[in-house]
C-alpha cells in the first residue's frame, strides 16, 4: 500500500472527505484477507487490465456487461459500428435529421442514464440521441483505444458521422463534458448550444476521491475489483442529499464489468490536474470566440467530486451561459432532480433548435 499512500492530498469539502474515508476503509479492510482480496492484489500487480491478460476468473460478482436495462416508452434502441466496434445508440424523436440533440454521459453510467429525459427532448421535428461510449454501458471493447478527452472525443466525431448528425446541440455529464467540449473545440461551427449538467470547462480541477484512489497502480485496482455491489451503492450514496434510485445503481453496477473497472482506471490515469486545467484553457480559448453561443449550466451544489464553484467558470468558454444551482442536489441532478432538470433543460433545447432554424432557414 506505500505506492496507494504516496501523493494523496486530504484537504477536501466534508462530503468528499467522508467519500475517501469510506474508500480508504474498504481498501485497508480487503488487504489482509485471504482467498477473493488476496487473488485481487495478485491480479493488480501482474497486470489485471492488461488485454494481453485473456480472459479472467473474477473473485468477486462482477456481472456481464450490458445487463440492465435499455429505454423507455418513446426511446428507441440500435446498435452502430464505430472504429471498428459495436455501441449501443439510444434514440427518441425524429429518426433522421442533420440536427441532432446528443446525450454524452459520464462515469459510471451509460446511455441509458439519459432515459427518462430523451423521450421529452425528441418530438417530430427534433431528433435525440444518446450513446455509449467505449467501455462503458453495452458498448463494445476499448482495447486500444486509449481514454483521454481527445480519444473520446475521436470516437464521438466518427459516431456523429455514422449517425448523419451535422449541426450538435450538446448535452453532457461528468466526463461526458470534457469529452464533449474538446470534440466541440475542433468543430466549434458544428456546436449549435451547450447544456452542461455538473461538467464542462474543468478549470482549475483537482482529483476528487475517486480519483485519488484509482490513480496509484495496484491501489486503484484493488478498490475497483474489490467492489461488490453493496460498497458500491453505499459510496455513491455519500454526499447525495437526495439519494440516488436503487434501480440507478444497481444498473450502474450490472454494469460494471471487468472492462468498465479498467476504463474508469485508465481514464482517471489519463492526465494530472494540470493536464485536465490546460485542456480546459484550450477550449474555453476556442469556445468563446463565439459569444452568443446559447449554453446552459446545471450544478448540483453539493456535488463532492466537482465542486460547485465550477459552475460560474463555464463562462469563460460561453460568456452567456445560463447558470442554475440545484442547492439540494449532488453530482447527478438528471438522475436524482428529474423535474427540475427537465422543466429548463427540455424549453433550453427547444429555443436553441428554434432558433438556429430561424437563423440558418435550415431544415431539421
Amino acid at each position: 500500500m506505500r505506492a496507494a499512500r504516496r501523493g494523496w492530498s486530504i484537504t477536501r469539502r466534508p462530503a468528499d472527505g467522508r467519500l475517501l474515508a469510506l474508500i480508504m476503509g474498504i481498501a485497508a479492510a480487503a488487504l489482509p484477507l485471504p482467498g477473493p482480496a488476496a487473488a485481487i492484489t495478485e491480479g493488480a500487480s501482474s497486470g489485471y487490465c492488461d488485454p494481453s491478460a485473456g480472459p479472467l476468473s473474477d473473485p468477486i460478482d462482477v456481472p456481464a456487461r450490458g445487463s440492465g436495462p435499455g429505454g423507455r416508452p418513446g426511446v428507441r434502441e440500435r446498435t452502430i459500428t464505430v472504429a471498428g466496434r459495436a455501441t449501443r445508440v439510444l434514440e427518441s424523436g425524429s429518426p433522421k435529421g442533420r440536427t441532432g440533440v446528443v446525450l454524452v454521459h459520464g462515469i459510471p453510467g451509460s446511455a441509458a442514464d439519459w432515459s427518462d429525459l430523451l423521450p421529452r427532448i425528441g418530438d417530430r421535428r427534433t431528433r435525440a440521441v444518446a450513446l455509449d461510449m467505449p467501455g462503458f454501458g453495452h458498448a463494445g471493447d476499448a482495447w486500444g483505444l486509449g481514454r483521454s478527452p481527445d480519444v473520446g472525443a475521436t470516437f464521438l466525431d466518427r459516431a456523429l458521422v455514422e449517425l448523419g448528425i451535422e449541426r450538435v446541440h450538446l448535452v453532457a455529464h461528468d466526463i461526458g463534458g470534457p469529452v464533449a467540449l474538446q470534440w466541440a473545440s475542433r468543430q466549434p461551427k458544428r456546436l449549435r448550444s451547450a447544456t452542461l449538467l455538473n461538467t464542462g470547462l474543468l478549470l482549475g480541477y483537482r482529483h476528487h476521491s475517486l480519483a485519488q484512489i484509482s490513480r496509484p497502480a495496484g491501489a486503484g485496482e484493488l478498490f475497483w475489483f474489490g467492489l461488490n455491489r453493496t460498497v458500491f451503492s453505499a459510496g455513491l450514496q455519500v454526499g447525495q442529499t437526495r439519494p440516488l434510485p436503487a434501480g440507478t445503481l444497481n444498473r450502474w453496477y450490472d454494469d460494471l464489468d471487468r472492462e468498465t473497472r479498467c476504463t474508469i482506471l485508465e481514464t482517471y490515469r489519463s492526465g494530472d490536474e494540470a493536464d485536465v486545467d490546460a485542456l480546459a484553457r484550450r477550449q474555453a480559448d476556442v469556445l468563446a470566440r463565439r459569444r452568443t453561443r446559447p449554453a446552459l449550466v446545471i450544478w448540483g451544489a453539493d456535488d463532492p467530486y466537482l465542486p460547485v464553484q465550477m459552475a460560474e467558470r463555464q463562462r469563460e468558454g460561453f460568456p452567456r451561459a445560463r447558470i442554475e444551482i440545484f442547492e439540494d442536489t449532488g453530482h447527478w441532478p438528471v438522475i436524482d432532480d428529474v423535474t427540475r432538470t427537465d422543466q429548463l433543460v427540455v424549453p433550453f433545447v427547444r429555443r436553441a433548435i428554434a432558433r438556429d432554424r430561424r437563423s440558418h432557414r435550415i431544415r431539421p
